[in-house]
């Protein structure tokens, strides 16, 4: 590929004021409606009649309901003007909550929108899938561009247990469309599906100019976003929330960060999957995976280090350890300071659960992990990038953890654990 997003310190480059009003609204006048009167004006609408016994009415009464019911259906329709007609959004950018943020969040999400793409799926001439997804690369000379969304695109059967317990299955042979901005559409051309990190990278052919986003790969605690999709009419969805940091469940991956809406912001829908999560500069922090009022994103570190890994390897690898953690970070602070004051540590992650791998070499559920080839680690998706990063092309790597034993008999015992593995995660294509 040739142009794509561009790297700094910290990312990667690939409307009016709502107004208050004082005076108070005028009061509603009731409408009386004279059932005797011979005005067609005074007769309700016949809808409003439903379920009323007709007998209970004179002949004449329902002769006027008939003919204002014919009017009713005869009338002209108003022709929908696309620039007057207004199209109710999935935010709620004029409730007071989100006034401090209506003029960054509007031109935000606007510059966003400008890269965000709705992609559809079918298998037999059946539709499969509808998410979103964003442009990531360019090609110039070949006029194709690289978009990446959700593995969830062409999943035809989710995990029965967990993501963990595997038994997904996908249709790497599903017909897929890309709805571009201006209406038309484009063949999508499944180049690489990652299940691991549920994402799939499209290739499309288009001779149209395209935008890239700028990708950062810093999010803060409880800093404001935005989870953008575009639905069936390729109309824009935007959901507000904050970025949380939690410690996974049994059945999650290890590198979501999840994001919490206030009441009635969020919902449960298809249309986001694969959608960008953005910040208040409109720079994409992730991708949505779980799009719900407390749902998940793929943060962009890990993004980025897939697409480079695709683009240089022409695949995503990175060893498999065979443990789940808790960041110590994460858990409660009476907790943090019990570890402290019998560990002397305050940083690193707890073995939660040891598989193969790991537990041929010791290491027992309850140790703490304080490194991975001399490089602290102290959150998961910190320790996702950095077994990322370990794979430069063979096929085998090897790993140094620095392993502090918790066990009573073992208390404060450090040691190395040297392992030499790799694992290509659920490659495909």
């Amino acid at each position: 590929m040739g142009a794509g997003v561009e790297r700094s310190s910290n990312k990667r480059t690939m409307a009016a004021d709502p107004t208050s009003r004082d005076d108070p609204l005028p009061e509603k006048k009731k409408k009386v409606v004279d059932l005797g009167s011979d005005s067609d004006e005074d007769l309700p609408n016949p809808s409003q009649w439903a379920g009323v016994n007709p007998d209970s009415f004179g002949d004449d009464y329902l002769a006027k309901m008939e003919k204002a019911r014919l009017d009713e259906e005869s009338a002209p329709r108003p022709v929908k003007i696309s620039t007057l007609d207004y199209y109710k959004p999935a935010t709620r950018f004029h409730t007071i909550e989100l006034f401090p943020v209506f003029r960054s969040g509007s031109k935000a999400v606007l510059l966003a929108a400008k890269f965000l793409l709705g992609i559809s799926s079918s298998r037999d001439g059946e539709p499969l899938r509808r998410c979103s997804g964003f442009w990531v690369d360019w090609d110039e000379e070949k006029k194709t561009g690289l978009v990446l969304t959700t593995a969830r695109l062409i999943r035809t059967k989710d995990a029965p247990y967990s993501v963990w317990s595997g038994g997904e299955e996908y249709a790497t042979d599903a017909d897929v469309t890309v709805h571009l901005l201006n209406g038309t559409s484009a063949k999508g051309q499944l180049v690489y599906l990652q299940p691991h990190y549920d994402l799939a990278f499209l290739g499309v052919q288009v001779d149209q100019p395209i935008n890239l986003p700028s990708l950062n790969t810093d999010v803060e605690f409880a800093q404001e976003v935005f989870r953008l999709g575009r639905d069936n009419s390729l109309n824009l969805r935007i959901t507000y929330a904050r970025a949380e940091y939690l410690n996974p469940t049994m059945f999650e991956r290890h590198h979501n960060v999840y994001f919490r809406s206030p009441d009635g912001h969020g919902d449960d829908n298809e249309f986001d999957y694969g959608g960008p999560v953005i910040d208040l500069r409109g720079e994409v922090v992730g991708m949505v995976n779980v799009p719900k009022r407390f749902g998940s994103f793929i943060p962009s570190s890990i993004l980025l280090n897939c697409l480079d890994s695709w683009k240089k390897y022409q695949h995503i690898t990175r060893p498999h350890l065979g443990m789940m953690f808790k960041d110590i970070k994460l858990l409660e602070p009476a907790h943090v300071d019990m570890l402290w004051r019998m560990f002397n540590i305050d940083d690193g992650l707890i073995v939660q659960e040891v598989g193969s791998p790991a537990e041929k070499f010791g290491i027992q559920k309850g140790d703490i992990i304080e490194s991975f080839n001399g490089k602290p680690v102290s959150s998961t998706i910190e320790l996702e990038n950095t077994l990322m990063s370990i794979y430069k092309g063979t096929l085998d790597a090897e790993v140094r953890i620095s392993v502090l034993q918790t066990l009573e008999l073992a208390a404060r015992l450090r040691r190395d654990v040297c392992i030499v593995w790799l694992t290509v995660i659920h490659a495909y294509l």
